[in-house]
């Protein structure tokens, strides 16, 4: 944990000093991107409060200075506690697949506004809640047309209908309610266990598994982190939403030459009719269930990513408004994320 926790720090740029010494509450805060963020948070000498579900793993954020509170997003009454004197709250908590479209609703929908509605009764004076979303709100693009934030929403998931759900929530407090959105592509690095994880760890394997053509933005979690707190610090960005992640799409082939070249592999190209990925995916989902973890991949995330071939995402508004720029590129997030699967056993 330790050498894991370095190796996040030492890299990291600051870009701006007024989120230090403010009292934040991170929800999420046990998963993949909120794990990362919580040592970023303390590093500049913030109070940090964790927001997870009783039960739930704690792992990636035992040794850390920070403050649990335990608290459900689907019941309103245990949320009081974790909002009691912040300042900022990043909201990061989601169920993102494996359970039926009502419970995506109740968490990612409801939750918020109920994380919402709890700050305005408690009378909690923020400065920022950032909302934590999802590019799939705005469904797949055009082959050479990436989407920006003006383009028309379309979700073609349930999670993505529950993540747009919350958004036209808080666009209905705008003016009244310090929020920023932000809408995050494929995300990956040290710590993550879904999206990618699975090609990384399938090429460990010498494997590679063809479905077809696929193009999609990309962010490393080093900079979606950087993202987050700089769209915090900038008045501009109250009552926006923005989309973080590089400048350039990848094809999925040029991601499994990247990979299999930093592992040293020569993958056995294998193609799998959706048929068997999708009784592999059933198989993912249910044995998830019995861990009590997420699945690293849901069978309606691979039909959306079968069915639909291109997800390109324009960021330039977080450039000009507060400028995010990605310091990782695919190529070397991929191998500091490799160095960080080999050192802790994922591959």
């Amino acid at each position: 944990m330790r050498l894991w926790l370095e190796a996040i720090l030492m890299p990291m740029n600051d870009v701006g000093s007024s989120l230090t010494g403010r009292n934040i509450l991170v929800t999420g805060a046990a998963g993949f991107i909120g794990s990362n963020l919580v040592p970023e948070l303390l590093r500049r000498g913030n109070r940090v409060a964790c927001l997870v579900r009783p039960g739930e793993n704690t792992s990636r954020i035992q040794g850390l200075d920070c403050r649990i509170v335990y608290g459900d997003l689907s019941k309103k009454s245990t949320l009081v506690d974790a909002v009691a004197g912040v300042e900022y709250i990043f909201h990061l908590a989601a169920v993102m697949g494996g359970v039926s479209p009502e419970a995506l609703l109740q968490v990612n929908s409801t939750g918020t506004r109920y994380l919402v509605e709890v700050c305005r009764e408690q009378c909690v004076e923020l400065e920022r809640f950032l909302f934590v979303s999802s590019a799939t709100v705005m469904g797949p693009s055009g082959k050479n047309d990436p989407l920006d934030e003006n383009a028309p929403c379309r979700p073609v998931s349930a999670y993505g209908r529950s993540k747009l759900e919350a958004e036209e929530f808080l666009a209905s407090l705008k003016g009244s309610f310090p929020y920023t959105i932000i809408r995050l592509p494929v995300v990956y690095g040290p710590g993550s266990d879904g999206g990618l994880y699975v090609f990384f760890k399938l090429l460990s394997k010498g494997v590679q598994v063809n479905f077809g053509a696929l193009e999609a933005t990309v962010c490393f979690v080093w900079d979606v982190v950087q993202g987050m707190i700089a769209a915090v610090e900038t008045p501009r960005t109250r009552g926006e939403t923005y989309i973080l992640g590089e400048e350039k799409a990848y094809p999925i082939e040029q991601v499994y030459q990247t990979i299999a070249a930093l592992l040293g592999k020569r993958p056995l190209r294998l193609p799998l009719p959706y048929i068997a990925l999708h009784v592999i995916s059933f198989f993912i989902e249910m044995l998830s269930k019995l861990r009590k973890s997420i699945p690293s991949v849901t069978r309606e995330e691979l039909a959306q990513y079968v069915q639909y071939r291109y997800w390109r995402y324009d960021t330039s508004k977080a450039g000009r408004d507060f400028g995010f720029q990605s310091l990782y590129p695919f190529e070397k997030g991929a191998q500091i994320t490799v160095d960080w699967y080999r050192q802790n056993g994922y591959i």
